[in-house]
């Protein structure tokens, strides 16, 4: 496969305009659905302008979230309560959980 065509298929594959669980503009999400402008994120749903969130719900211009519902700015949240950066990082990995996404 030439590099033009194998580009073409990988942006179709990871940036689609509207997927089939209805993201728009989003790349390197896992399982999200109805999300505009989503990255690096998985199993969020109705979230927008968002990066690196873990289950996030109805979350705007949020990064680095993680179980949080209807934040608006927020960074370095858990179940909705802010964490300094270095303390995020432990309680997630003190849950077992991953906040890395590699969605390909």
């Amino acid at each position: 496969m030439d590099f033009r065509a194998q580009f073409v298929r990988i942006q179709g594959e990871h940036t689609a305009s509207r997927d089939g669980n209805n993201n728009y503009s989003s790349f390197n999400v896992e399982s999200c659905r109805n999300s505009n402008f989503l990255y690096n994120s998985r199993n969020c749903i109705s979230c927008h302008k968002c990066d690196s969130l873990v289950d996030c719900v109805q979350c705007v211009d949020c990064s680095h979230c993680a179980f949080c519902v209807g934040l608006n700015g927020a960074s370095f949240h858990i179940l909705n309560e802010e964490y300094p950066e270095h303390e995020y990082y432990r309680k997630l990995k003190e849950m077992g959980i991953d906040p890395n996404v590699q969605a390909f």
